[in-house]
């Protein structure tokens, strides 16, 4: 708890401070980096990053009442409960700052009180300019998987794979700058990467979500759960596995590209015509355990077929095991044989160009109360998909690409598509 020192003298400068709009005015962006590095400084760690309420005990400032000043200054003067008094720390202008923030709800809406050219520039526009939907005015925060095999990767300057090129490509066309908040799903069985990412979302990590599965179970009502966040790059260390975030519904932009399966010779001699699973009987044949290629195989070949199949666990050395020999066809999601591909260039693995009729389109994810944000989006990627752009990025990340197709959203697999679809 921070002693007090100067009370009395930090609550004279505050009623003796010029109003805030008497001061010289900042612009929207410069003001709102203002008030948020100083409410990051003292409030966030309770109340939240960009003020969305982590799930704790504390307050949700979302809900502080914006004609009661008085009743915010002298909480955060004298300490509330468990919130230290800051009232010995903090400057009269970051009194005015905190108010500032929080009766805009992080700048998302407008204040008891905004200066004019603020409000004249407001009212010039017909649609909101998308530097004012962001967490950084001017910059597009993506949150990206380190660890996101051939879709994402970290580097040492920027990144690489296609999730990443979208990311950079959207924040261009948008004349934005792109920041990246690199994740790692946490490695526990019960940690889910679709409850991450809505949480990620909602604890206000980043704007956007590329690599978004288009399952229509990713879609349902997860946003009346609580979830953990991922472990990122700037992770509080104060912040433990415990920590949960109350999650908030979720819109996905239209997609732009298609993962799918197809089948993997471990030569060019092994290379038939494939139109279904079973036409690869005859070829000693693998298959990844509790993985959908893996059930595919099992239901979908021929009864002397499945009886042969090898399987394996799933993982990275699935496909080492093929190129050492131990089996010589199996189904596979594309995504796993580009990233093999990617760590052995002189591979001798072969990709065939049958694929199969079950696969998921990739999509944008943001929160759903960011629809403005979705409405610049979603143009800019249908005009990629369009002009090749989108292709050209997989060739660049090294990847095999495939368009959206419809429906945009998988529904529900059932047994009965796991056994027809074929």
């Amino acid at each position: 708890m921070i002693v007090k020192l100067a009370l009395s003298l930090c609550t004279l400068a505050l009623l003796g401070a010029p109003a805030f709009a008497q001061q010289d005015p900042l612009s929207p962006e410069d003001l709102l980096k203002k008030e948020r590095g100083v409410f990051e400084m003292f409030c966030a760690h309770c109340h939240g990053k960009n003020m969305v309420n982590p799930g704790t005990s504390s307050f949700d400032l979302r809900k502080f009442p914006k004609d009661q000043k008085d009743r915010f200054v002298a909480s955060v003067t004298n300490g509330r409960g468990d919130m230290p008094a800051w009232g010995d720390v903090l400057l009269p202008e970051e009194f005015d700052l905190l108010w500032h923030y929080v009766t805009t709800r992080a700048g998302k809406e407008p204040g008891p009180f905004e200066s004019s050219h603020t409000q004249d520039a407001a009212a010039a526009k017909d649609v909101p300019d998308p530097s004012a939907l962001l967490i950084a005015p001017g910059t597009l925060t993506a949150c990206l998987a380190k660890n996101g095999g051939v879709m994402s990767s970290r580097r040492s300057k920027g990144g690489a794979g296609l999730d990443y090129e979208v990311a950079a490509a959207l924040a261009d066309r948008m004349d934005l700058t792109l920041a990246v908040e690199w994740f790692e799903s946490e490695p526990e069985e019960e940690s889910s990467p679709v409850r991450e990412a809505y949480a990620m979302l909602a604890y206000g990590l980043c704007d956007i979500m590329p690599g978004f599965a288009l399952y229509e179970t990713s879609l349902s009502a997860f946003y009346k759960t609580r979830a953990a966040l991922p472990r990122w790059d700037n992770k509080p260390d104060s912040m433990g596995m415990e920590f949960q975030v109350d999650l908030e519904p979720i819109s996905v932009s239209d997609p732009y590209a298609r993962m799918e399966m197809g089948v993997v010779y471990r030569t060019a001699e092994f290379e038939r015509e494939i139109t279904q699973i079973a036409d690869m009987q005859g070829l000693r044949i693998g298959a990844e355990q509790g993985t959908l290629a893996g059930i595919l195989t099992l239901r979908q070949g021929t009864n002397k077929m499945t009886a042969q199949v090898q399987t394996f666990n799933p993982g990275a050395d699935f496909l080492w095991r093929m190129e050492q020999g131990e089996f010589d066809a199996a189904l596979v999601t594309i995504g796993a044989y580009d990233f093999h591909k990617k760590q052995n260039p002189i591979s001798t693995l072969v990709l065939d160009e049958y694929r199969h009729p079950i696969g998921f389109n990739l999509s944008v994810a943001m929160l759903k109360r960011n629809r403005d944000l979705l409405d610049w989006i979603d143009p800019v990627i249908n005009e990629m998909v369009g002009d090749g752009t989108m292709a050209a990025l997989a060739v660049k990340s090294k990847q095999t690409y495939s368009p959206p197709r419809q429906p945009w959203v998988q529904k529900y697999l059932t047994i009965q598509d796991i056994i027809m679809r074929r």
